[in-house]
């Protein structure tokens, strides 16, 4: 191949990539909705919260039942995990901290056979987590005036 050919393939190659990365989501709220559609965030926000709130109504005497609700919230934490980092660094950061705190609470769960004051205590904070996550989900990708 000549050289003004290479040049010539070089340069288009180099136009394409730039145009296949401007395409893209432009705006942080654009973005957010983007990926949270793509790794289905309220879904999964939706879901860990509710097994997060089953850990309040275990029963004490059935440890077989206790262990799979806690592995299940343990599993649900970590599997939303991986669908980190959003666009946005202080959702990300409080979404990191909330998974960290149900997955916690999973763990001390699934190891005890009553319910310990640590795994009732990191469930709720795991929960105050989610709320401010959600909160600042609604915040960038709300339309309302003087949102991000």
């Amino acid at each position: 191949m000549t050289r003004p050919c290479r040049i010539a393939l070089s340069g288009l190659a180099a136009g394409l990539a730039l145009t296949a990365c401007s395409s893209g989501p432009t705006s942080l709220s654009a973005q957010v909705q983007s990926w949270s559609s793509s790794t289905g965030f309220l879904s999964g926000l939706q879901q860990l919260r509710s097994d997060l709130r089953g850990l309040s109504t275990l029963p004490a005497d059935n440890a077989g039942e206790r262990r799979t609700v806690c592995d299940v919230l343990v599993t649900d934490a970590l599997n939303d995990n991986e669908q980190l980092p959003s666009p946005d660094s202080t959702l990300t950061s409080l979404l990191s901290r909330a998974y960290t705190k149900a997955a916690t609470a999973g763990r001390d769960c699934y190891r005890s056979a009553a319910s310990l004051p640590a795994t009732q205590a990191d469930a709720q904070e795991a929960t105050s987590l989610l709320v401010a996550a959600e909160a600042r989900y609604d915040g960038i990708t709300s339309e309302l005036p003087g949102s991000s």
